[in-house]
C-alpha cells in the first residue's frame, strides 16, 4: 500500500531531468515580451490564476482558470500552423498544461517531472509546436489533475483542417462538461462503470453474461456488483460531486442554443469530467456522430444519446427539422437536476417550456465504438509488430491503489518501441471501475472491445476499458520519438499508480 502523498512524490521525481530541453524555456520578462515577435507563429498568452466563479444564481466557487475563465478560452488554429503559448503562472502553486491529442514534440508534452519541470508560481513558460493532427482536441493542467483540474484548468482546442472537411454544416458550437464539489448539494451517484453504465449495463465479460438474461431482471450485475454495495462502497477521498456543468454554466445559468428551422450544427463534445460518464441526448433530435476523438469517421451514424468517458470527444452534427423548445442534457441519474442541461430553442416558435429531462434510455439507441467506421489516418508501420498485455486492477474493498501488470507507477513496465514499429496493445480490466485509457503524443486504432472485433477501427487517444473483465485492443504507429504517459484519465487512478511509459526511440 502507498499512500497519496508518497506517490505523487514519485511522480514528481521520475526521470525529473529527461526530455526537458527543447523549444519549451522559462521566460523573464523582457524575454516573455518578445516571445511574441516571430514572424509565421501564432502567438497565445494564457495566465493561471484563483478567481471567483458563479457556477449558478448563488452557487459560487474558488475556481482556477485560464484568462479568468472557466472553462479557458478556446484556442482556434489551422491544421500544421506553428503555434507558440505564453503561459504565466500566477496561482500560489506549481502547474503545467498538456496538449490533449496533440502529436507535440516530447519536450512539450506538459507532464511535470517527465518532459519538464512544473512551471512555478510567478513564473512563465513557452510552449511552441505545429498544430495537429485536425480535430478537437482539448487542454488542461497535468499537475495534480485532481485538484486543478476540478478547479477549472480546462478548455478547448480546435484544429481546423488544413484541406476542405466533407462535412456539411452551418456553424459550430463547442460543449465542454464538467463536474464539481461544492458542497451545496446531495452529492451525485458515481459513474465508474463508465460507458457501460450509460448504457445501463455492467459491462465487460461479466455483464455480457449476465446482459439479457432473466436474472436480476435483464439489467445485468450493475445492481450488485456496479451498482451496489461492493461497486458503490464510499470512498473517502474523492470529492463528492454535486454540480455539472456545460461550458462553466449550471442550469438554468448555461446559455440557450438557438437554432434555425433547416440548419445544420455542429457540436463539438468535451468531457472534462475527473470523475463522470455522461450521456448526452438532445430531446426530440437524432446526434449524428462524425468524429471520435476529432478524428474522422467514413460516414456519420445517427444515434439518440451519447455515452462520453472522461476525457474523451465527439463530434456531432444536429439537424435542426422540429421546431420547438427542447432540452439537450445528460442522462445520468441526477446529472440534469445537478445543472447538465441547456435550452434548446428554435427562432420564432413560440414554444418557451420544454419537458423535463429523462434518464430513461429505453428503446433508444445509443453510441458504442463499434457504430463507427474509422478513416485511415494514421502514418503506416514500417518495422516489427510488438504486443503489449497491460492488466488493470485495483481498488477493491475502497482501496486507492491502482495497478497495471500488478505494479504502481512509476515501477510500471514502459512499452519500449523504436520508430516506425507497429505495437499491439491488449487491455484487460480486473477491477470493478471503467478505466479510460488514455496515450500522450499520438493516436490509435480500437481493433476490438470486449473480445468482439470492430468492423473498421475508428481512431481515438482516449479508449474507456469496461469495469468487470472488460477489454480493448488497440494499434498504433511509434511516430513519435519521446516518452510518452499512457494511464487513466481519472486523476483518482492516475494518482493511484495506474500509469505506464510508452518510450519510442
Amino acid at each position: 500500500m502507498i499512500s497519496r502523498r508518497t506517490l505523487l512524490g514519485m511522480v514528481a521525481g521520475a526521470g525529473a531531468g529527461s526530455g526537458l530541453g527543447g523549444i519549451g524555456r522559462m521566460l523573464g520578462s523582457r524575454q516573455e515580451s518578445a516571445a511574441a515577435a516571430t514572424p509565421g507563429v501564432r502567438t497565445f498568452h494564457l495566465e493561471t490564476r484563483a478567481v471567483s466563479w458563479e457556477l449558478a444564481p448563488g452557487r459560487t466557487v474558488k475556481a482556477m482558470a485560464y484568462n479568468g475563465r472557466v472553462p479557458g478560452p478556446e484556442i482556434r488554429v489551422r491544421e500544421g500552423q506553428r503555434i507558440r503559448i505564453v503561459l504565466k503562472n500566477s496561482l500560489a502553486e506549481p502547474t503545467t498544461i498538456h496538449w490533449h491529442g496533440v502529436d507535440v514534440p516530447n519536450a512539450m508534452d506538459g507532464v511535470p517531472g517527465v518532459t519538464q519541470k512544473a512551471v512555478q508560481p510567478g513564473e512563465t513558460f513557452v510552449y511552441e509546436f505545429d498544430a495537429r493532427p485536425a480535430g478537437t482536441r482539448w487542454y488542461h493542467t497535468h499537475f495534480q489533475e485532481h485538484r486543478q483540474m476540478d478547479l477549472g484548468l480546462a478548455a478547448p482546442l480546435i484544429i481546423e483542417p488544413a484541406a476542405p472537411e466533407p462535412l456539411a454544416y452551418d456553424r459550430e458550437v463547442t460543449l465542454v462538461l464538467d463536474d464539481w464539489a461544492t458542497g451545496a448539494a446531495e452529492p451525485l451517484p458515481p459513474t465508474r462503470e463508465g460507458t457501460a453504465g450509460g448504457r445501463g449495463s455492467t459491462g465487460g465479460m461479466m455483464g455480457g453474461m449476465m446482459r439479457g438474461g432473466s436474472m436480476m431482471g435483464g439489467r445485468g450485475m450493475g445492481g450488485m456488483m456496479g451498482g451496489g454495495m461492493m461497486g458503490r462502497r464510499a470512498k473517502a477521498h474523492e470529492p463528492a460531486y454535486d454540480t455539472m456543468t456545460i461550458n462553466g454554466r449550471a442550469y438554468p445559468a448555461t446559455v440557450p442554443l438557438r437554432l434555425r428551422k433547416g440548419e445544420r450544427v455542429r457540436l463539438r463534445l468535451i468531457n472534462a469530467s475527473n470523475e463522470h460518464t455522461h450521456v448526452v441526448r438532445l430531446a426530440g433530435h437524432r446526434l449524428h456522430v462524425t468524429h471520435t476523438d476529432g478524428n474522422p469517421l467514413d460516414s456519420a451514424v445517427a444515434v439518440d444519446a451519447i455515452p462520453i468517458a472522461p476525457s474523451e470527444r465527439y463530434d456531432v452534427v444536429v439537424i435542426a427539422e422540429h421546431p420547438g423548445a427542447w432540452l439537450l442534457h445528460c442522462t445520468q441519474p441526477g446529472h440534469a437536476r445537478a445543472g447538465e442541461q441547456m435550452l434548446v430553442l428554435y427562432e420564432g416558435d413560440s414554444a418557451t417550456r420544454p419537458t423535463a429531462a429523462e434518464s430513461s434510455l429505453d428503446g433508444l439507441r445509443l453510441w458504442q465504438y463499434g457504430l463507427g467506421r474509422g478513416r485511415q489516418i494514421l502514418p503506416p508501420p514500417d518495422g516489427a509488430t510488438r504486443t503489449f498485455e497491460q492488466t488493470l486492477s485495483g481498488g477493491m474493498m475502497g482501496s486507492d491503489v491502482w495497478t497495471i501488470n500488478g505494479k504502481v507507477w512509476p515501477r510500471t513496465d514502459p512499452l519500449a518501441l523504436a520508430r516506425g514499429e507497429r505495437a499491439v496493445v491488449r487491455f484487460r480490466n480486473m477491477s470493478m471501475e471503467a478505466h479510460p485509457m488514455h496515450l500522450h503524443g499520438q493516436s490509435f486504432r480500437v481493433l476490438a472491445i470486449n473480445d468482439v472485433r470492430l468492423e473498421v477501427p475508428i481512431v481515438k487517444d482516449s479508449v474507456d476499458i469496461e469495469g468487470h473483465m472488460g477489454s480493448a485492443i488497440v494499434e498504433l504507429t511509434a511516430h513519435n520519438p519521446g516518452d510518452w504517459l499512457l494511464h487513466c484519465h481519472k486523476p483518482m487512478h492516475m494518482d493511484g499508480g495506474m500509469i505506464s511509459l510508452v518510450k519510442v526511440s
